[in-house]
C-alpha cells in the first residue's frame, strides 16, 4: 500500500501534470489563431465586426467559440466572456491597475475593451474585441490582430502599449478547448452575397431555426449556431442549396461568376 506521504506526491504531480497540460492546449489553440489572423491580414473576417475575427480565429483553432457554452456576458450585458479570465487591466481611476500582474499573457488571448477604454492615443468602441500578436517582456500584449477599429473592417495588425490605458478596462482572457459531444453541432453561416438572405438549418424534415441574414459586410451577416440532434447530421439550405455542416467549421453563402447564389464550407 502507497504511504501517505507518497500518495500525497503522486496527487501533486497528477495536479501540477494536468495543469501543465491545459497550458499546452491553450497555447496551442493560441498558435493556431495566431496563424489564421495572419493570413488573414486585410481580408474581413466573418461580417466585419472585432468580435467575428475572434470568434472565427478560436473556432480555426480549436477553442470554444460559441459564446452560451463561454458563460454570461461580464461586468456588464455585452462585455463578452472568451475564456479563462487572465487578468483585468483598469484604467478608469486614471491609476493604472493590473489584477493578476504575475499571470503572463500568450499569443491567441483573446482581449475586451469596456469603460470607453483610452490607450494611448487610440479610444476603443465599447465592447471591441482583438486577439493577442505577440507579448513583450513583462508577458504582456504588445501587438494585437484587430478589425472594424476607426471603420476599417478588415484585419489589422497594431502595436499596443497597455501601460498607457489611460481610462476604460480591457479584460484579458485564455481561450479553453472547444468540447464536442455526440449529436450536438457548432458552427458558423456567413452571408457573403450583396443582398440579404434567408436560410434554414435542418435536419431530416425538420426547421430547427430560420435566419435572416444581411447582406455582405454587416454585423448582421455573420451567425454562430450550435444545433443538438438525434445523431442525424444538420444543414443549412438557402433556396436551393443545401450544405451538410461539420461541427467547428464556418459556412458561406456566396455569389458565383455567373451571379447565382451557392453555400459552401470556408477553406482554413
Amino acid at each position: 500500500m502507497m504511504n501517505r506521504p507518497a500518495l500525497w506526491r503522486t496527487i501533486v504531480a497528477l495536479i501540477i501534470s494536468s495543469a501543465l497540460s491545459a497550458s499546452a492546449q491553450a497555447q496551442s489553440i493560441g498558435d493556431a489563431m495566431v496563424t489564421f489572423l495572419e493570413a488573414q491580414v486585410s481580408r474581413r473576417i466573418g461580417g466585419g465586426e472585432s468580435a467575428h475575427l475572434a470568434i472565427e480565429a478560436l473556432r480555426v483553432g480549436g477553442g470554444e467559440f460559441y459564446a452560451g457554452d463561454l458563460g454570461a456576458d461580464s461586468p456588464s450585458d455585452g462585455d463578452s466572456v472568451w475564456g479563462t479570465l487572465v487578468t483585468v487591466l483598469d484604467g478608469s481611476s486614471g491609476n493604472l491597475t493590473d489584477s493578476n500582474a504575475g499571470n503572463a499573457c500568450q499569443p491567441g488571448d483573446v482581449l475586451q475593451f469596456g469603460g470607453n477604454a483610452v490607450v494611448a492615443d487610440v479610444s476603443y468602441p465599447t465592447n471591441f474585441t482583438a486577439v493577442v500578436k505577440s507579448i513583450n517582456s513583462n508577458s504582456r500584449p504588445s501587438a494585437v490582430y484587430q478589425q472594424n477599429l476607426a471603420s476599417v473592417r478588415t484585419v489589422q495588425s497594431a502595436s499596443i502599449n497597455l501601460k498607457k490605458l489611460s481610462a476604460g478596462w480591457i479584460r484579458i482572457y485564455r481561450p479553453i478547448t472547444r468540447i464536442d459531444a455526440l449529436g450536438s453541432w457548432k458552427f458558423t453561416v456567413l452571408n457573403n452575397s450583396a443582398s440579404a438572405q434567408n436560410y434554414a438549418i435542418m435536419f431530416d424534415i425538420n426547421t430547427v431555426s430560420t435566419t435572416n441574414a444581411s447582406a455582405t459586410n454587416t454585423v448582421g451577416s455573420f451567425f454562430v449556431h450550435k444545433i443538438t440532434t438525434d445523431g442525424t447530421v444538420p444543414c443549412v439550405v438557402n433556396h436551393d442549396n443545401t450544405i451538410y455542416v461539420e461541427t467547428g467549421k464556418g459556412n458561406e453563402i456566396y455569389s458565383t461568376d455567373d451571379g447565382s447564389l451557392a453555400v459552401r464550407q470556408l477553406d482554413e
